[in-house]
């Protein structure tokens, strides 16, 4: 049987479960990479959680905060323990597990999924939001946020109000692979554009678990850890020297671990 261009790459393509899309413009897709890029804002960071997966990067200003909300929690709650020994209790949504670990004592429990509308095990961010404090009590909080890839619906649900009031957040973006892809690109920009409306990231960091992928001449991780500060409290950016920092690790200790360009950073 004869192929013609487009035939051939179809088969090509379900015969091995390929994924193909239109190469946008280079400058779109380090526009993207410029968006995530961290600065040192003058203020230490402190590991919270796991030496490994579910272990973060954050600010050390947590004397004033009461609150975290975590998305996605899973099984491991390394962080959300560390965090109990600073009086912060946690809410935690998760409609992926049944309960939480036994190590915790200071937290709600919501076996739902966060999502941008409630409905049986989905509920609405800020719906789960204002059903735990006031809004005003949000400037004492810090949220964790991995949720596979739902991350980018719930930035562009959330209430800019609310949004605005967070002290600290720590997000896990998936997919980042696809940032090479028209669609995806603007589902990253404009999630990113809305966050630093706000925020500024301090930190970033590479999971290990998916790898990095090309992107023409960029280098690109599947999976990126992103610690934001809420701009209130940054009054000075200089330019990150290195990463990794000297706290980072591999999220899965049997991989290789993954490092991001310079471009990332500088």
């Amino acid at each position: 049987m004869l192929f013609n261009k487009l035939s051939f790459l179809n088969y090509f393509t379900n015969v091995y479960n390929a994924k193909t899309f239109r190469q946008i413009e280079y400058k779109k897709v380090k526009y993207l990479i410029k968006l995530f890029r961290p600065v040192d804002v003058g203020i230490d960071l402190i590991r919270i959680g796991s030496k490994n997966d579910g272990g973060y990067l954050i600010p050390n200003l947590l004397d004033n905060v009461k609150y975290c909300f975590s998305a996605g929690a899973g099984l491991i709650s390394d962080f959300e323990k560390d965090l109990e020994k600073f009086n912060i209790k946690s809410f935690i949504a998760d409609g992926t597990v049944s309960k939480v670990s036994k190590m915790l004592k200071n937290y709600n429990f919501e076996r739902k999924n966060i999502h941008s509308y409630n409905h049986k095990n989905k509920i609405n961010i800020n719906t789960w939001i204002s059903s735990k404090i006031k809004k005003d009590e949000l400037k004492k909080s810090i949220f964790q946020i991995d949720i596979e890839g739902h991350e980018f619906e719930s930035i562009h649900s959330i209430n800019d109000e609310l949004l605005s009031k967070i002290k600290i957040l720590v997000i896990e973006f998936h997919g980042l692979e696809l940032m090479g892809n028209e669609f995806y690109n603007n589902i990253i920009k404009s999630s990113l554009e809305k966050l630093n409306l706000y925020f500024t990231s301090v930190h970033i960091h590479p999971n290990n678990s998916s790898g990095i992928h090309s992107i023409g001449k960029l280098k690109v991780p599947s999976a990126l850890e992103v610690t934001f500060l809420n701009n209130k409290f940054c009054n000075k950016k200089n330019k990150i020297k290195k990463l990794p920092h000297n706290l980072d690790s591999k999220n899965v200790i049997k991989k290789n671990d993954v490092y991001l360009e310079e471009y990332w950073y500088k």
